[in-house]
């Protein structure tokens, strides 16, 4: 179904009709998120608890928004500080309608790339996903309507879908067919602004709509530019994220902002430090960049498809799939649970390795050693590591990578064969070495700083399968209560720092 609506909008963008009003569409959302990004006054508020602005729905929808005169006589009592109680007014002006909830947000930064390279970042779909892969789970260029000049891309617009993700495999992505469009405003000023299509393609029944959103790049010299990031969505939500996700935080603008930062300081990783040098240094980020991908690409991303509930008596909330790694079988469970305490708290509890033998089973009784550590000035919870863990029984080394976007807090990481990861240290080439990643997500719960959404992610292979269409219940015992048992004693030794009494498991 989701290809054949892909194939429809791809061949329907170049129909005279609808390129010319998508065109039109792309070009009204590139000014209009030029006029956004730079606006100074009311149409912004700081919001300090978030450190970033949050959009003025009401003045945007009075500049932005066609209205009619009884709304606009309501808008003008407002701006006179006359009551706001008015009959009919929050129906008038709410984003969609009384059961979608409005975000808009905006974040600046400065980061260590040309104007030029990112626009050629963000108009290179694969570039653009995989820079934003904690944020974004897939992303197809349907349409290529115009492909700007020679030097650069200015005038591009593509039509594409995309999905976006909030870390969690019980919630779906968001889902949308864009118009984006890049635009030179001057020599030293882009923009590039997606805007959802449904005016064009409608849908009976949108849980996502994305009003124009994207950044404006401003070049400070020296290969160096100033961004402003601007996001602006409605969207349908319910569950135990639906306080996280009406708050508007979940996509807030810093969290794009955020990433980008932290992709742009990889590419020119001279700023980072650590304690091997040259080669080996960068074979360890590379490879740390490539597990994390895969994990948010496997967990969170719905082409990834295959999510099943665990079917045994009195379960609840826990996803399984089983997928081919060519010749062997991958199985992979995930959970989402909410935590009465602060996101940091269990952060730095999961990324701690000293901490690793009170929740990981396989590290009862083993001595951890941290032996290599790649952290960032920027960021202090930004940090790929080495862990050894040794016992009679033999070692395991682990490639861990922890961090944050402003909003979720990560950590992902992977078994890999001791003399592999030798070879490495050494300096020789990561680009072969398999990885499956596991790891936690930390979300806050959108209602209290007390408060917290963590995410429970494993994949390992089933050495008893041979086949991805079957899952025996054996697996699937052992996957549960890998799962059930990791979740019990994360519960238990966070208990130690706090009262709170955790809930027995299923």
């Amino acid at each position: 179904m989701q290809r054949a609506s892909d194939l429809l909008v791809a061949v329907s963008s170049g129909a005279e009709e609808h390129k010319a009003r998508i065109l039109d569409l792309a070009f009204s959302a590139t000014e209009e998120l030029r006029l956004v990004a730079q606006e100074q006054d009311s149409l912004w508020i700081f919001d300090v608890d978030r450190g970033y602005e949050t959009l003025n729905q009401i003045e945007y929808k009075r500049r932005f928004e066609p209205v009619d005169p009884t709304l606009e006589e309501i808008f003008r009592l407002i701006s006179e500080g006359r009551p706001r109680d008015l009959p009919g007014f929050n129906e008038n002006v709410e984003c969609q309608s009384s059961h979608m909830s409005c975000e808009g947000s905006r974040a600046n930064g400065m980061v260590y790339r040309s104007p030029v390279c990112l626009v050629s970042m963000f108009m290179d779909v694969d570039k653009w996903t995989s820079t934003f892969s904690n944020i974004v789970s897939k992303a197809i260029n349907l349409a290529g309507l115009t492909t700007g000049n020679m030097e650069n891309a200015n005038g591009s617009v593509q039509v594409m879908h995309a999905e976006f993700h909030i870390c969690s495999p019980l919630i779906p992505p968001r889902q949308m067919y864009l118009v984006r469009q890049s635009r030179r405003i001057d020599n030293s000023t882009w923009v590039v602004a997606d805007v959802s299509l449904e005016t064009i393609y409608p849908n009976p029944f949108p849980t996502s709509k994305r009003k124009p959103s994207g950044c404006l790049i401003q070049a400070l010299g020296d290969g160096v530019s100033k961004v402003t990031w601007v996001e602006h969505n409605a969207e349908r939500e319910g569950s135990m994220f639906k306080a996280l996700l009406e708050s508007g935080v979940a996509y807030n603008a810093k969290r794009w902002m955020s990433t980008l930062e932290r992709q742009c300081e990889r590419i020119a990783d001279d700023s980072l430090n650590d304690k091997g040098s040259g080669a080996a240094r960068n074979g360890l980020l590379k490879l740390a960049e490539r597990m994390t991908r895969l994990f948010s690409f496997k967990i969170f991303s719905t082409t990834e498809s295959g999510w099943r509930g665990v079917n045994l008596p009195g379960v609840d909330g826990i996803l399984i799939k089983n997928w081919l790694i060519p010749p062997r079988v991958a199985v992979s469970i995930a959970t989402s649970l909410w935590l009465p305490m602060k996101q940091d708290q269990v952060f730095n509890f999961l990324r701690n390795e000293q901490n690793r033998a009170k929740w990981d089973i396989l590290s009862h009784g083993m001595e951890v050693e941290e032996v290599v550590r790649i952290s960032s000035p920027r960021n202090s919870t930004d940090l790929v590591s080495v862990v050894s863990q040794c016992s009679k029984r033999g070692a395991i080394t682990y490639l861990q990578e922890s961090y944050n976007d402003s909003v979720a807090c990560y950590t992902a990481y992977a078994p890999v064969d001791v003399r592999t990861m030798q070879h490495i240290l050494q300096g020789g080439t990561a680009d072969s070495v398999a990885i499956l990643p596991s790891g936690f997500v930390i979300l806050p719960d959108g209602s209290a700083d007390r408060s917290s959404i963590l995410t429970v992610a494993f994949q390992i292979i089933d050495e008893e399968l041979t086949t991805p269409q079957e899952l025996p219940e054996s697996s699937l015992i052992t996957a549960y209560k890998l799962i059930r048992d990791t979740v019990s004693l994360i519960q238990t030794a966070l208990l130690q720092e706090t009262k709170w009494q955790c809930p027995p498991p299923p």
